[in-house]
């Protein structure tokens, strides 16, 4: 054991000190350069912004390469674990096929029922959402923070905002932009909160990422009755998301402090779409504080009150 702290390139004497005294310059510019790139991270400069995006441009293609020959693992790690897990899922399956053959004859009728009712009241359609569908290319999930980079940007038409969403639901939405790639904000991330409605009453919260795998759920009125199991899905509330993106369901025994299991695995995202999503009210407010009112509108002069003389 002396022997290998005598030798050791930082730890020894003699030989081993002429070797110790080259890396220390390195050492000092590593530490330096991470403690600089760690402060810059926490700017939010528009030019930093800027050369940020413009490098993840850049390594966009780089990203794409290298997930080439990574690909071929992970689908023969996946392609194991289905096949471990596929008596069970099977079965699952199956039962669930059974609910829905009772539910779907019933499902029809309340369909022609609504869409008759929709024709007699004349309900505005809702609005139809066009999408793209990108790929996630880097995942930059740590301890402090949840976010994957997907290789679309301004270039597709992507704006900071639009709900990205997988087959399973909600998964977050684009906080950054560049011209090739986007950063995604996650449901799990400690700055996510969104707007959603709980059970079939329709109980109004928000659910706010903690860094878990579960998100919290805030802001629940007095006396609103949640229940393990509960559908989780968008209020529309703020206009920062549609209404009735899927999300989840109430998971956990504790019920004063209830918790979203997410029905997205945010921990395997591949292939996402983003959804082209702007909030119908943004634009009446943009007119309003233009001064363009209904008077405008309708090409009506405003009226005026005048004062009587004595």
């Amino acid at each position: 054991m002396t022997r290998l702290k005598d030798g050791h390139i930082y730890f020894g004497r003699g030989d081993g000190a002429a070797p110790r005294r080259r890396l220390r310059p390195l050492l000092l510019l590593l530490m330096f350069v991470s403690t600089a790139l760690m402060l810059l991270s926490r700017l939010d400069h528009s030019m930093l912004g800027d050369v940020r995006w413009q490098i993840a441009s850049w390594m966009t293609p780089v990203f794409k390469t290298a997930m080439i020959p990574v690909e071929p693992i992970r689908e023969m790690g996946h392609a194991i674990s289905t096949q471990v897990s596929l008596p069970d899922e099977v079965e699952r399956l199956r039962k669930e096929n059974q609910k829905l053959s009772s539910w779907e004859w019933r499902a029809r009728q309340l369909e022609a029922k609504l869409a008759d009712i929709e024709a007699i009241a004349k309900v505005v359609p809702e609005q139809k959402l066009d999408f793209i569908t990108s790929r996630v290319i880097a995942d930059s999930s740590g301890a402090f923070v949840h976010n994957v980079t997907i290789d679309a940007g301004s270039a597709r038409k992507v704006k900071c905002g639009y709900p990205v969403v997988n087959a399973d639901g909600l998964i977050g939405r684009v906080v950054d932009i560049g011209p090739n790639a986007a950063r995604v904000l996650l449901a799990t991330d400690l700055n996510s909160r969104i707007p959603v409605v709980v059970g079939p009453k329709a109980v109004r919260a928000i659910m706010a990422g903690d860094n878990s795998s579960r998100p919290r759920l805030i802001y629940i009125p007095d006396g609103a009755k949640i229940s393990p199991g509960d559908d989780v899905s968008t209020s529309g509330q703020g206009g920062l998301f549609p209404v009735g993106l899927r999300l989840g369901v109430v998971a956990g025994d504790n019920i004063q402090k209830p918790r979203v299991a997410l029905r997205a695995n945010l921990d395997r995202l591949d292939y996402v779409s983003v959804l082209f999503y702007d909030d119908p009210s943004a634009h009446l407010t943009d007119d309003l504080m233009n001064g363009k009112g209904a008077s405008d509108s309708t090409g009506a002069a405003p009226k005026t009150s005048e004062r009587a003389g004595p």
